[in-house]
């Protein structure tokens, strides 16, 4: 019986974990990727204006400034200050009126310069409905510490998961 109870509450924690809202995951360092991303076939016009993410970044501090592999190059990360929720678009809440459960993650690549401010924002993984623009719209709010080299600020690359939910 006390198994149940202690099951029901882990349960209950779970659901009000995920159902309160949009949840913006922490900056993780850019990725290889192996192929280019690919626009969701439901993306809206606003999503077509965000461009996509080449199929790999070649950067480096030593050829164009820019951190991207941390640990190789012994780069402190980009730390986030200050980050903004995306706003649900128009075109996935009409998906929910449909009776479609909404859980859409888009993935924006980005530079973040030597000042803190995001640059070349992107695309990395697409959810369409218009959601593409809105986590792209709220990425370029965010505000960050910048990565450092030997106590120094340098621009870095990074990726954002943007989370979508609406139950």
């Amino acid at each position: 019986m006390q198994d149940a109870r202690w099951s029901l509450f882990a349960m209950i924690l779970v659901v009000s974990a995920t159902c309160f809202g949009q949840q913006t995951a922490p900056a993780n360092p850019a990725q290889p990727q192996s192929t280019a991303p690919v626009r969701d076939p439901n993306s809206t016009s606003a999503d077509l204006a965000v461009p996509l993410c080449p199929a790999k970044f070649d950067d480096s501090l030593a050829t164009d400034g820019i951190a991207a592999h941390f640990r190789d190059e012994g780069v402190t990360p980009p730390v986030v200050r200050h980050s903004v929720e995306a706003k649900f678009s128009d075109e996935a809440r009409q998906q929910k009126r449909k009776g479609q459960e909404l859980d859409f993650v888009v993935v924006m690549g980005l530079v973040v310069s030597n000042n803190g401010g995001p640059q070349n924002i992107c695309i990395a993984r697409s959810a369409g409905y218009g959601l593409d623009a809105k986590a792209a719209e709220a990425v370029q709010q965010y505000k960050f510490a910048p990565a450092s080299k030997d106590g120094e600020p340098v621009a870095a690359r990074l990726n954002i998961e943007v989370d979508f939910r609406l139950y």
